[in-house]
Protein backbone atom coordinates (compact mmCIF):
# COMPACT_ATOMS: atom_id res chain seq x y z
CA UNK A 1 0.00 0.00 0.00
CA UNK A 2 2.60 2.15 0.88
CA UNK A 3 4.48 1.80 -3.13
CA UNK A 4 1.08 2.62 -4.26
CA UNK A 5 0.41 5.68 -2.22
CA UNK A 6 4.27 6.88 -2.97
CA UNK A 7 3.41 6.21 -7.23
CA UNK A 8 0.08 8.12 -6.78
CA UNK A 9 1.81 11.34 -4.90
CA UNK A 10 4.60 11.45 -7.63
CA UNK A 11 2.50 10.65 -10.29
CA UNK A 12 2.61 13.96 -13.04
CA UNK A 13 -0.40 13.04 -14.76
CA UNK A 14 -2.69 13.31 -11.26
CA UNK A 15 -4.42 16.48 -10.28
CA UNK A 16 -3.23 18.22 -7.35
CA UNK A 17 -6.00 17.69 -5.82
CA UNK A 18 -5.85 13.95 -5.83
CA UNK A 19 -2.67 14.47 -4.62
CA UNK A 20 -4.03 16.87 -1.64
CA UNK A 21 -6.50 13.88 -0.94
CA UNK A 22 -4.27 11.08 -1.18
CA UNK A 23 -1.72 13.24 1.39
CA UNK A 24 -4.48 14.41 3.75
CA UNK A 25 -6.33 10.88 3.72
CA UNK A 26 -3.16 9.33 5.11
CA UNK A 27 -2.33 11.66 7.65
CA UNK A 28 -5.80 11.82 8.46
CA UNK A 29 -6.27 8.09 9.12
CA UNK A 30 -2.65 8.17 11.39
CA UNK A 31 -4.49 11.37 12.93
CA UNK A 32 -7.37 8.48 13.74
CA UNK A 33 -5.08 6.32 14.75
CA UNK A 34 -3.36 8.32 17.09
CA UNK A 35 -6.95 9.58 18.79
CA UNK A 36 -8.17 6.04 19.57
CA UNK A 37 -4.53 4.81 20.97
CA UNK A 38 -4.82 8.06 23.48
CA UNK A 39 -8.45 8.17 24.17
CA UNK A 40 -8.19 4.19 25.33
CA UNK A 41 -4.57 5.46 27.32
CA UNK A 42 -6.88 8.15 28.66
CA UNK A 43 -9.30 6.24 29.82
CA UNK A 44 -12.11 7.97 27.59
CA UNK A 45 -15.63 6.47 27.74
CA UNK A 46 -16.09 4.16 25.76
CA UNK A 47 -18.72 5.65 23.10
CA UNK A 48 -16.17 8.00 22.81
CA UNK A 49 -13.48 5.69 21.33
CA UNK A 50 -16.37 3.25 19.76
CA UNK A 51 -16.95 6.28 17.77
CA UNK A 52 -13.69 7.31 16.84
CA UNK A 53 -12.78 3.17 16.04
CA UNK A 54 -16.06 2.82 13.46
CA UNK A 55 -14.38 6.27 11.99
CA UNK A 56 -11.37 4.66 11.43
CA UNK A 57 -12.58 1.75 10.14
CA UNK A 58 -15.09 3.70 7.64
CA UNK A 59 -12.06 5.89 6.83
CA UNK A 60 -9.90 3.30 6.07
CA UNK A 61 -12.09 1.55 3.77
CA UNK A 62 -13.08 4.36 1.48
CA UNK A 63 -9.27 5.22 1.15
CA UNK A 64 -8.40 1.62 -0.16
CA UNK A 65 -11.35 1.96 -2.19
CA UNK A 66 -10.30 5.61 -3.31
CA UNK A 67 -6.43 4.30 -4.38
CA UNK A 68 -6.79 1.29 -5.48
CA UNK A 69 -9.49 0.99 -7.85
CA UNK A 70 -9.62 4.35 -9.35
CA UNK A 71 -12.22 6.35 -7.05
CA UNK A 72 -10.44 8.91 -5.81
CA UNK A 73 -12.77 11.37 -7.04
CA UNK A 74 -15.78 9.83 -5.92
CA UNK A 75 -13.81 9.22 -2.64
CA UNK A 76 -13.43 12.69 -1.81
CA UNK A 77 -16.94 14.03 -1.98
CA UNK A 78 -17.87 10.35 0.40
CA UNK A 79 -15.47 11.69 2.67
CA UNK A 80 -16.34 15.09 3.06
CA UNK A 81 -19.62 13.87 3.04
CA UNK A 82 -18.41 11.27 5.79
CA UNK A 83 -16.61 13.50 8.30
CA UNK A 84 -19.40 16.88 7.69
CA UNK A 85 -22.76 14.38 8.77
CA UNK A 86 -20.87 11.73 10.46
CA UNK A 87 -17.82 12.90 12.18
CA UNK A 88 -18.20 15.93 13.42
CA UNK A 89 -21.69 15.73 14.81
CA UNK A 90 -20.57 12.66 16.43
CA UNK A 91 -17.21 13.80 17.98
CA UNK A 92 -18.54 16.52 19.43
CA UNK A 93 -21.20 15.04 21.10
CA UNK A 94 -19.28 12.19 22.08
CA UNK A 95 -15.97 13.81 23.10
CA UNK A 96 -16.81 16.45 25.55
CA UNK A 97 -18.19 19.26 22.87
CA UNK A 98 -16.96 22.08 22.13
CA UNK A 99 -14.22 21.55 25.54
CA UNK A 100 -12.67 18.68 23.47
CA UNK A 101 -10.76 18.39 20.42
CA UNK A 102 -13.43 18.94 18.41
CA UNK A 103 -13.43 22.15 16.94
CA UNK A 104 -9.78 21.16 15.95
CA UNK A 105 -11.34 19.11 13.75
CA UNK A 106 -14.08 21.38 12.01
CA UNK A 107 -11.00 23.37 11.02
CA UNK A 108 -9.24 20.49 9.52
CA UNK A 109 -12.64 19.62 7.63
CA UNK A 110 -12.83 23.00 6.39
CA UNK A 111 -9.10 22.20 5.05
CA UNK A 112 -10.11 19.02 3.35
CA UNK A 113 -12.69 20.49 1.15
CA UNK A 114 -10.92 23.40 0.06
CA UNK A 115 -8.34 21.71 -0.65
CA UNK A 116 -9.22 18.71 -2.28
CA UNK A 117 -12.51 19.84 -4.03
CA UNK A 118 -14.05 22.47 -6.72
CA UNK A 119 -17.03 24.33 -8.00
CA UNK A 120 -20.44 23.26 -7.03
CA UNK A 121 -19.43 20.35 -4.80
CA UNK A 122 -16.99 22.68 -2.89
CA UNK A 123 -19.15 25.29 -2.13
CA UNK A 124 -22.05 22.64 -1.08
CA UNK A 125 -19.81 21.27 1.52
CA UNK A 126 -18.51 24.36 2.86
CA UNK A 127 -22.17 25.67 3.57
CA UNK A 128 -23.00 22.40 5.01
CA UNK A 129 -20.24 22.43 7.19
CA UNK A 130 -20.49 25.93 8.35
CA UNK A 131 -24.86 25.18 9.04
CA UNK A 132 -23.35 21.51 11.06
CA UNK A 133 -20.84 23.69 13.00
CA UNK A 134 -23.73 25.85 14.01
CA UNK A 135 -26.02 23.19 14.57
CA UNK A 136 -23.71 21.10 16.96
CA UNK A 137 -22.85 24.26 19.02
CA UNK A 138 -26.09 25.20 19.66
CA UNK A 139 -27.60 21.81 20.49
CA UNK A 140 -24.31 21.53 22.67
CA UNK A 141 -24.94 25.43 24.52
CA UNK A 142 -28.76 24.76 24.32
CA UNK A 143 -29.07 21.30 25.33
CA UNK A 144 -26.05 20.04 26.97
CA UNK A 145 -27.47 17.04 28.54
CA UNK A 146 -26.82 15.31 24.76
CA UNK A 147 -22.70 15.61 25.73
CA UNK A 148 -20.46 13.21 27.07
CA UNK A 149 -18.90 15.68 29.06
CA UNK A 150 -14.72 15.09 29.55
CA UNK A 151 -13.15 15.87 33.11
CA UNK A 152 -10.87 18.59 33.19
CA UNK A 153 -7.91 16.16 32.29
CA UNK A 154 -9.44 14.81 29.28
CA UNK A 155 -10.39 17.80 27.75
CA UNK A 156 -7.08 18.89 28.38
CA UNK A 157 -5.35 15.88 26.82
CA UNK A 158 -8.12 15.34 23.98
CA UNK A 159 -7.39 18.73 22.77
CA UNK A 160 -3.43 18.59 22.98
CA UNK A 161 -3.47 15.75 20.96
CA UNK A 162 -5.97 16.66 18.25
CA UNK A 163 -4.07 20.05 18.01
CA UNK A 164 -0.94 18.13 17.78
CA UNK A 165 -2.32 15.63 14.91
CA UNK A 166 -3.69 18.59 13.34
CA UNK A 167 -1.20 20.75 13.40
CA UNK A 168 1.64 17.37 12.17
CA UNK A 169 -1.22 17.34 9.27
CA UNK A 170 -1.31 20.79 8.15
CA UNK A 171 2.55 20.98 8.62
CA UNK A 172 2.77 18.15 6.41
CA UNK A 173 0.28 19.58 3.61
CA UNK A 174 1.82 23.16 3.09
CA UNK A 175 5.19 20.83 3.00
CA UNK A 176 4.37 19.07 -0.02
CA UNK A 177 2.23 21.94 -1.29
CA UNK A 178 5.37 23.74 -1.48
CA UNK A 179 7.17 20.70 -3.25
CA UNK A 180 4.57 20.16 -5.69
CA UNK A 181 4.87 24.37 -6.38
CA UNK A 182 8.72 23.73 -6.53
CA UNK A 183 8.23 20.45 -8.76
CA UNK A 184 6.10 22.42 -11.21
CA UNK A 185 8.78 25.90 -11.38
CA UNK A 186 10.97 23.39 -12.57
CA UNK A 187 8.78 21.87 -15.06
CA UNK A 188 7.86 24.97 -16.24
CA UNK A 189 11.05 26.56 -16.51
CA UNK A 190 12.21 23.17 -18.06
CA UNK A 191 9.65 23.72 -20.40
CA UNK A 192 10.23 27.48 -21.01
CA UNK A 193 14.16 26.76 -21.91
CA UNK A 194 12.75 24.36 -24.52
CA UNK A 195 10.63 26.63 -25.95
CA UNK A 196 12.73 28.87 -26.63
CA UNK A 197 15.06 26.09 -27.78
CA UNK A 198 12.58 24.83 -30.37
CA UNK A 199 12.06 29.02 -31.39
CA UNK A 200 15.64 29.73 -31.59
CA UNK A 201 16.14 26.41 -33.88
CA UNK A 202 13.15 27.38 -35.49
CA UNK A 203 14.20 30.77 -36.44
CA UNK A 204 17.94 29.17 -37.42
CA UNK A 205 15.69 27.28 -39.97
CA UNK A 206 14.08 29.56 -41.25
CA UNK A 207 16.90 32.11 -41.56
CA UNK A 208 19.25 29.00 -43.43
CA UNK A 209 16.00 27.94 -45.85
CA UNK A 210 15.56 31.56 -46.72
CA UNK A 211 19.13 31.75 -47.33
CA UNK A 212 19.61 28.57 -49.26
CA UNK A 213 16.30 29.15 -51.37
CA UNK A 214 16.80 32.70 -52.28
CA UNK A 215 20.90 31.67 -53.25
CA UNK A 216 19.87 30.45 -56.61
CA UNK A 217 16.76 33.14 -56.97
CA UNK A 218 19.06 35.47 -56.89
CA UNK A 219 20.81 33.64 -60.24
CA UNK A 220 17.28 32.99 -61.94
CA UNK A 221 15.79 36.54 -62.02
CA UNK A 222 19.11 38.48 -62.39
CA UNK A 223 20.11 36.30 -65.40
CA UNK A 224 16.35 36.54 -66.53
CA UNK A 225 16.33 40.22 -66.37
CA UNK A 226 19.72 40.58 -68.48
CA UNK A 227 17.21 38.58 -71.07
CA UNK A 228 14.60 41.12 -70.77
CA UNK A 229 16.93 44.19 -71.30
CA UNK A 230 17.69 42.76 -74.49
CA UNK A 231 16.42 45.08 -77.04
CA UNK A 232 16.93 42.26 -80.16
CA UNK A 233 15.32 39.24 -78.31
CA UNK A 234 11.97 38.07 -79.93
CA UNK A 235 8.48 38.59 -78.59
CA UNK A 236 7.87 35.05 -77.58
CA UNK A 237 11.82 35.24 -75.38
CA UNK A 238 10.67 38.22 -73.76
CA UNK A 239 7.54 36.72 -73.19
CA UNK A 240 8.72 33.51 -71.78
CA UNK A 241 10.94 35.73 -69.98
CA UNK A 242 8.52 37.77 -68.49
CA UNK A 243 6.63 34.51 -66.93
CA UNK A 244 10.06 33.38 -65.31
CA UNK A 245 9.90 36.35 -63.63
CA UNK A 246 6.63 36.45 -62.36
CA UNK A 247 6.80 32.70 -61.33
CA UNK A 248 10.16 33.57 -59.67
CA UNK A 249 8.47 36.48 -57.83
CA UNK A 250 6.10 35.04 -56.16
CA UNK A 251 8.32 32.13 -55.35
CA UNK A 252 10.38 34.46 -53.85
CA UNK A 253 6.83 35.83 -52.26
CA UNK A 254 6.48 32.64 -50.79
CA UNK A 255 9.70 32.22 -48.96
CA UNK A 256 8.97 36.16 -48.02
CA UNK A 257 5.94 34.65 -45.89
CA UNK A 258 7.15 32.38 -44.25
CA UNK A 259 10.72 34.40 -43.20
CA UNK A 260 8.17 37.00 -42.03
CA UNK A 261 5.98 34.30 -40.33
CA UNK A 262 8.78 33.73 -38.03
CA UNK A 263 9.50 37.38 -37.61
CA UNK A 264 6.33 38.44 -36.58
CA UNK A 265 6.46 34.92 -33.99
CA UNK A 266 9.64 36.96 -32.54
CA UNK A 267 8.12 39.79 -32.14
CA UNK A 268 11.10 41.03 -34.77
CA UNK A 269 9.16 42.82 -37.58
CA UNK A 270 9.89 46.18 -38.51
CA UNK A 271 8.29 48.64 -40.67
CA UNK A 272 11.39 50.75 -43.02
CA UNK A 273 9.01 53.77 -44.27
CA UNK A 274 10.39 55.25 -47.82
CA UNK A 275 9.49 57.34 -50.70
CA UNK A 276 8.13 55.67 -53.29
CA UNK A 277 6.10 56.12 -56.68
CA UNK A 278 2.45 54.34 -56.41
CA UNK A 279 2.24 53.90 -60.32
CA UNK A 280 5.68 52.04 -60.43
CA UNK A 281 4.83 49.99 -57.25
CA UNK A 282 1.49 48.74 -58.70
CA UNK A 283 2.45 48.47 -62.58
CA UNK A 284 4.91 45.40 -60.68
CA UNK A 285 2.36 44.36 -58.80
CA UNK A 286 -0.49 43.95 -60.90
CA UNK A 287 1.84 42.52 -63.55
CA UNK A 288 3.51 39.76 -61.28
CA UNK A 289 -0.60 38.26 -60.51
CA UNK A 290 -1.90 39.04 -64.11
CA UNK A 291 0.22 35.58 -65.81
CA UNK A 292 -1.67 33.84 -63.07
CA UNK A 293 -4.75 34.97 -63.88
CA UNK A 294 -4.73 34.90 -67.37
CA UNK A 295 -3.72 31.28 -67.17
CA UNK A 296 -6.83 30.68 -65.26
CA UNK A 297 -9.13 32.16 -68.05
CA UNK A 298 -9.80 35.24 -65.62
CA UNK A 299 -10.55 38.94 -65.93
CA UNK A 300 -8.15 41.06 -64.24
CA UNK A 301 -8.82 44.92 -63.42
CA UNK A 302 -6.96 47.57 -62.15
CA UNK A 303 -8.81 50.77 -61.51
CA UNK A 304 -6.26 53.78 -60.12
CA UNK A 305 -8.47 56.97 -59.28
CA UNK A 306 -6.62 59.73 -61.27
CA UNK A 307 -6.41 61.76 -57.76
CA UNK A 308 -4.26 59.59 -55.89
CA UNK A 309 -1.21 61.06 -55.15
CA UNK A 310 1.57 59.94 -57.34
CA UNK A 311 4.38 59.86 -54.62
CA UNK A 312 3.82 58.76 -51.65
CA UNK A 313 5.61 57.89 -47.79
CA UNK A 314 5.65 54.73 -46.51
CA UNK A 315 6.99 51.24 -46.18
CA UNK A 316 6.42 50.10 -50.03
CA UNK A 317 7.78 46.77 -49.19
CA UNK A 318 5.11 45.76 -46.70
CA UNK A 319 2.52 47.34 -49.10
CA UNK A 320 3.11 45.79 -51.92
CA UNK A 321 3.18 42.28 -49.92
CA UNK A 322 -0.60 42.99 -48.62
CA UNK A 323 -1.46 43.53 -52.03
CA UNK A 324 0.19 40.68 -53.54
CA UNK A 325 -0.94 38.44 -51.19
CA UNK A 326 -4.55 39.61 -51.27
CA UNK A 327 -4.47 39.21 -54.87
CA UNK A 328 -3.24 35.90 -55.19
CA UNK A 329 -5.29 34.92 -52.75
CA UNK A 330 -8.47 36.56 -55.02
CA UNK A 331 -6.86 34.13 -57.92
CA UNK A 332 -6.45 30.55 -56.08
CA UNK A 333 -9.83 31.50 -55.16
CA UNK A 334 -11.83 32.20 -58.13
CA UNK A 335 -12.28 29.45 -60.65
CA UNK A 336 -14.41 32.09 -63.26
CA UNK A 337 -15.34 35.43 -63.72
CA UNK A 338 -12.99 38.14 -62.78
CA UNK A 339 -10.31 39.61 -60.16
CA UNK A 340 -10.35 43.52 -59.89
CA UNK A 341 -8.08 45.95 -57.44
CA UNK A 342 -9.22 49.43 -56.89
CA UNK A 343 -6.75 51.84 -55.77
CA UNK A 344 -7.48 55.48 -53.89
CA UNK A 345 -6.56 57.60 -51.43
CA UNK A 346 -8.34 59.68 -49.14
CA UNK A 347 -6.78 63.15 -47.68
CA UNK A 348 -6.47 63.78 -44.26
CA UNK A 349 -4.15 66.41 -43.80
CA UNK A 350 -1.87 68.87 -45.85
CA UNK A 351 0.66 66.35 -45.66
CA UNK A 352 -1.05 62.79 -44.90
CA UNK A 353 -3.64 60.49 -46.54
CA UNK A 354 -4.99 56.87 -45.88
CA UNK A 355 -4.09 54.41 -49.07
CA UNK A 356 -6.96 52.65 -49.84
CA UNK A 357 -6.85 49.55 -51.87
CA UNK A 358 -9.70 46.80 -52.61
CA UNK A 359 -9.15 43.63 -54.29
CA UNK A 360 -12.46 41.97 -55.65
CA UNK A 361 -13.44 38.78 -56.69
CA UNK A 362 -16.08 36.55 -58.23
CA UNK A 363 -14.90 33.41 -56.78
CA UNK A 364 -16.37 31.23 -53.83
CA UNK A 365 -16.87 33.51 -51.29
CA UNK A 366 -16.27 32.81 -47.64
CA UNK A 367 -18.58 31.09 -45.42
CA UNK A 368 -19.95 33.69 -42.05
CA UNK A 369 -18.99 31.22 -39.63
CA UNK A 370 -15.17 31.11 -41.20
CA UNK A 371 -14.63 35.28 -40.61
CA UNK A 372 -13.76 35.13 -37.50
CA UNK A 373 -10.58 32.95 -37.60
CA UNK A 374 -10.02 33.96 -41.16
CA UNK A 375 -6.57 36.00 -40.49
CA UNK A 376 -5.39 32.83 -38.49
CA UNK A 377 -2.02 31.73 -39.33
CA UNK A 378 -2.01 28.34 -41.31
CA UNK A 379 -5.95 28.86 -41.83
CA UNK A 380 -7.46 27.50 -44.96
CA UNK A 381 -11.38 28.37 -45.72
CA UNK A 382 -13.20 25.58 -46.91
CA UNK A 383 -10.77 22.86 -46.61
CA UNK A 384 -12.93 20.01 -47.62
CA UNK A 385 -13.98 21.79 -50.44
CA UNK A 386 -10.47 23.48 -51.57
CA UNK A 387 -8.31 21.06 -50.42
CA UNK A 388 -6.36 20.65 -53.91
CA UNK A 389 -5.39 24.87 -53.99
CA UNK A 390 -2.11 24.81 -53.03
CA UNK A 391 -0.87 27.45 -50.23
CA UNK A 392 0.57 27.19 -46.97
CA UNK A 393 -2.52 29.50 -45.09
CA UNK A 394 -0.22 31.97 -44.13
CA UNK A 395 -1.39 34.92 -46.73
CA UNK A 396 -4.26 36.61 -44.62
CA UNK A 397 -2.06 36.42 -41.46
CA UNK A 398 0.59 37.68 -42.58
CA UNK A 399 -1.71 40.52 -44.39
CA UNK A 400 -3.23 41.56 -40.94
CA UNK A 401 -0.37 41.55 -38.99
CA UNK A 402 1.60 43.88 -41.58
CA UNK A 403 -1.81 45.80 -41.72
CA UNK A 404 -2.02 46.52 -38.01
CA UNK A 405 1.80 46.71 -37.66
CA UNK A 406 1.30 50.07 -40.34
CA UNK A 407 -1.67 51.15 -38.05
CA UNK A 408 -4.19 50.17 -40.98
CA UNK A 409 -7.27 48.38 -41.21
CA UNK A 410 -8.44 45.51 -43.18
CA UNK A 411 -12.26 44.89 -43.54
CA UNK A 412 -13.68 41.88 -46.02
CA UNK A 413 -17.18 41.51 -47.50
CA UNK A 414 -18.27 38.30 -48.91
CA UNK A 415 -21.03 36.29 -50.11
CA UNK A 416 -21.03 32.53 -50.17
CA UNK A 417 -20.46 31.34 -53.32
CA UNK A 418 -20.51 35.13 -54.92
CA UNK A 419 -17.37 36.53 -54.27
CA UNK A 420 -15.41 38.69 -51.88
CA UNK A 421 -14.09 42.07 -51.64
CA UNK A 422 -10.88 42.87 -49.25
CA UNK A 423 -10.59 46.66 -48.14
CA UNK A 424 -7.38 47.76 -46.84
CA UNK A 425 -6.69 51.51 -45.37
CA UNK A 426 -3.29 52.02 -44.86
CA UNK A 427 -2.33 55.78 -43.32
CA UNK A 428 0.88 57.29 -45.29
CA UNK A 429 2.64 60.57 -45.45
CA UNK A 430 2.54 63.08 -49.43
CA UNK A 431 5.97 63.12 -50.52
CA UNK A 432 4.67 65.17 -53.43
CA UNK A 433 1.66 66.87 -54.72
CA UNK A 434 1.35 65.67 -58.27
CA UNK A 435 -1.46 63.32 -58.80
CA UNK A 436 -1.13 59.70 -60.60
CA UNK A 437 -3.78 60.97 -63.19
CA UNK A 438 -5.27 58.93 -65.65
CA UNK A 439 -3.13 55.66 -66.84
CA UNK A 440 -3.49 52.30 -67.87
CA UNK A 441 -1.04 49.82 -65.07
CA UNK A 442 -0.54 47.34 -67.91
CA UNK A 443 0.85 50.40 -70.82
CA UNK A 444 2.83 51.54 -67.68
CA UNK A 445 4.61 48.25 -67.03
CA UNK A 446 5.58 47.91 -71.06
CA UNK A 447 7.46 51.55 -70.97
CA UNK A 448 9.30 50.63 -67.86
CA UNK A 449 10.09 47.42 -69.62
CA UNK A 450 12.42 49.10 -71.98
CA UNK A 451 15.83 49.17 -69.14
CA UNK A 452 18.54 52.08 -69.06
CA UNK A 453 20.71 52.58 -66.17
CA UNK A 454 20.66 55.25 -63.95
CA UNK A 455 24.57 55.99 -64.17
CA UNK A 456 27.37 55.39 -66.26
CA UNK A 457 30.82 54.85 -64.18
CA UNK A 458 33.23 53.84 -66.52
CA UNK A 459 36.37 55.19 -64.16
CA UNK A 460 34.90 53.62 -60.90
CA UNK A 461 36.11 50.27 -60.24
CA UNK A 462 34.33 47.79 -57.60
CA UNK A 463 35.11 44.60 -55.84
CA UNK A 464 32.52 41.81 -55.50
CA UNK A 465 33.08 39.14 -53.48
CA UNK A 466 31.16 36.25 -53.12
CA UNK A 467 31.58 32.59 -52.90
CA UNK A 468 29.57 31.20 -55.71
CA UNK A 469 30.68 31.81 -59.05
CA UNK A 470 27.00 31.85 -60.54
CA UNK A 471 26.22 34.92 -58.33
CA UNK A 472 29.44 37.12 -59.33
CA UNK A 473 27.99 36.63 -63.13
CA UNK A 474 24.69 37.60 -62.51
CA UNK A 475 25.88 40.91 -60.57
CA UNK A 476 28.65 41.67 -62.95
CA UNK A 477 25.92 41.50 -66.16
CA UNK A 478 24.02 43.64 -64.03
CA UNK A 479 25.74 46.18 -63.70
CA UNK A 480 27.32 46.01 -67.56
CA UNK A 481 25.49 49.12 -68.74
CA UNK A 482 26.83 51.21 -66.35
CA UNK A 483 30.30 50.26 -67.28
CA UNK A 484 31.80 50.24 -64.00
CA UNK A 485 34.91 47.58 -63.98
CA UNK A 486 34.61 45.09 -61.50
CA UNK A 487 36.34 42.78 -60.32
CA UNK A 488 35.80 39.39 -58.11
CA UNK A 489 36.71 37.27 -56.00
CA UNK A 490 35.56 33.70 -54.77
CA UNK A 491 36.95 33.76 -51.23
CA UNK A 492 38.20 35.91 -48.60
CA UNK A 493 41.25 34.92 -48.60
CA UNK A 494 41.45 36.23 -53.07
CA UNK A 495 39.90 39.02 -51.59
CA UNK A 496 42.12 39.99 -49.23
CA UNK A 497 45.33 39.87 -52.21
CA UNK A 498 42.90 42.10 -54.31
CA UNK A 499 42.27 44.58 -51.37
CA UNK A 500 46.28 44.55 -50.27
CA UNK A 501 47.53 46.03 -53.90
CA UNK A 502 44.27 47.45 -55.40
CA UNK A 503 42.30 50.85 -54.24
CA UNK A 504 38.54 49.70 -55.23
CA UNK A 505 35.64 52.47 -54.75
CA UNK A 506 33.23 49.92 -53.28
CA UNK A 507 33.51 46.50 -51.70
CA UNK A 508 30.44 44.16 -52.20
CA UNK A 509 30.71 41.46 -49.78
CA UNK A 510 29.14 38.09 -49.21
CA UNK A 511 28.38 36.86 -45.74
CA UNK A 512 28.19 33.19 -45.38
CA UNK A 513 31.52 31.82 -46.96
CA UNK A 514 33.79 28.56 -46.47
CA UNK A 515 36.97 28.99 -44.39
CA UNK A 516 36.68 32.92 -44.23
CA UNK A 517 33.13 34.25 -43.73
CA UNK A 518 32.25 37.94 -44.96
CA UNK A 519 32.53 39.54 -41.58
CA UNK A 520 35.66 38.35 -40.90
CA UNK A 521 36.99 39.47 -44.01
CA UNK A 522 35.83 42.66 -43.58
CA UNK A 523 37.60 43.08 -40.19
CA UNK A 524 40.98 41.76 -41.76
CA UNK A 525 40.32 44.19 -44.59
CA UNK A 526 39.53 47.35 -41.94
CA UNK A 527 42.96 46.41 -40.33
CA UNK A 528 44.76 45.02 -43.31
CA UNK A 529 48.75 46.31 -42.59
CA UNK A 530 49.78 48.06 -45.85
CA UNK A 531 46.02 47.72 -47.35
CA UNK A 532 44.92 49.94 -50.39
CA UNK A 533 41.12 49.45 -48.68
CA UNK A 534 41.20 50.35 -45.06
CA UNK A 535 38.53 53.17 -45.85
CA UNK A 536 36.93 51.61 -48.51
CA UNK A 537 32.90 51.47 -48.34
CA UNK A 538 32.37 48.11 -47.67
CA UNK A 539 28.63 46.64 -48.36
CA UNK A 540 27.29 43.28 -47.61
CA UNK A 541 25.46 41.85 -50.50
CA UNK A 542 23.68 38.46 -48.56
CA UNK A 543 20.55 36.12 -49.21
CA UNK A 544 20.41 36.81 -45.11
CA UNK A 545 17.79 38.96 -44.61
CA UNK A 546 16.33 38.78 -41.06
CA UNK A 547 15.55 42.05 -38.76
CA UNK A 548 18.66 40.29 -36.70
CA UNK A 549 21.06 39.51 -39.10
CA UNK A 550 20.80 43.70 -40.07
CA UNK A 551 21.58 44.65 -36.69
CA UNK A 552 24.88 41.70 -36.57
CA UNK A 553 25.94 44.13 -39.67
CA UNK A 554 25.59 47.29 -38.43
CA UNK A 555 27.34 46.10 -35.20
CA UNK A 556 30.37 44.71 -37.15
CA UNK A 557 30.55 48.04 -39.17
CA UNK A 558 29.54 47.54 -42.45
CA UNK A 559 28.57 50.99 -44.71
CA UNK A 560 25.68 49.21 -45.68
CA UNK A 561 23.39 46.07 -46.65
CA UNK A 562 21.70 44.64 -49.74
CA UNK A 563 19.43 41.83 -49.84
CA UNK A 564 19.63 38.89 -52.16
CA UNK A 565 17.99 38.36 -54.87
CA UNK A 566 19.52 41.68 -56.22
CA UNK A 567 17.80 43.56 -59.24
CA UNK A 568 20.41 45.75 -61.62
CA UNK A 569 17.95 48.91 -59.88
CA UNK A 570 18.72 48.08 -56.70
CA UNK A 571 22.37 47.48 -57.41
CA UNK A 572 23.02 51.07 -59.11
CA UNK A 573 20.80 52.56 -56.24
CA UNK A 574 23.56 51.63 -53.74
CA UNK A 575 26.15 51.96 -55.67
CA UNK A 576 25.44 55.96 -56.36
CA UNK A 577 25.28 56.43 -52.73
CA UNK A 578 28.92 54.95 -51.86
CA UNK A 579 30.48 55.47 -55.32
CA UNK A 580 32.67 58.98 -55.62
CA UNK A 581 30.67 62.05 -56.97
CA UNK A 582 32.83 62.66 -59.58
CA UNK A 583 33.11 59.57 -61.22
CA UNK A 584 29.31 59.05 -61.69
CA UNK A 585 27.58 60.40 -64.68
CA UNK A 586 23.62 60.28 -64.74
CA UNK A 587 21.48 59.05 -67.21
Amino acid sequence: MIKKIRSLLSDPELDYQSKSFVLLSVIALLGLLAAMISGILLGQSFMANLSVFIEFVLFTGIFLWAIFYNGIKKAMIIIAGFLIFVFLPAAFFTSGGAAGGTPVWFAFTTLYVVMTLSGRPKIFFLVCNTFIVVACWWIGYTYPETITEFTRDEAFFDSFFTLLIVGVVTTALVSYQALLFRKENERVNKQKMEIEELNRSQSRFFSSMSHEIRTPINAILGLNEVILRQEDASEEILSDAGNIQGAGKMLLQLINDILDFSRMDEGRMDIVPVRYNVADMMSEVVNMILIQATTKGLAFNAEIDPATPSGLFGDEIRIRQVIINLLNNAVKYTETGSVTIRVKAEQTTATNTIFVISVTDTGIGIKEDVLPTLFDAFSRMDQEKNRKIEGTGLGLYIVKQLVDLMNGEINVESVYGQGTTFTVKIPQELSDDLKIGKINIMDHAAKRSVYKSMFTAPDAEILIVDDIKMNLMVEKKLLRETMIKVDTATSGKEALELTHTKKYDVILMDHLMPEMDGIECFRRIRNQHDGKCTYVPVIVLTANVAGKDNDIYEQAGFDGHLGKPVTGRSLEECLMRYLPPEKITRN
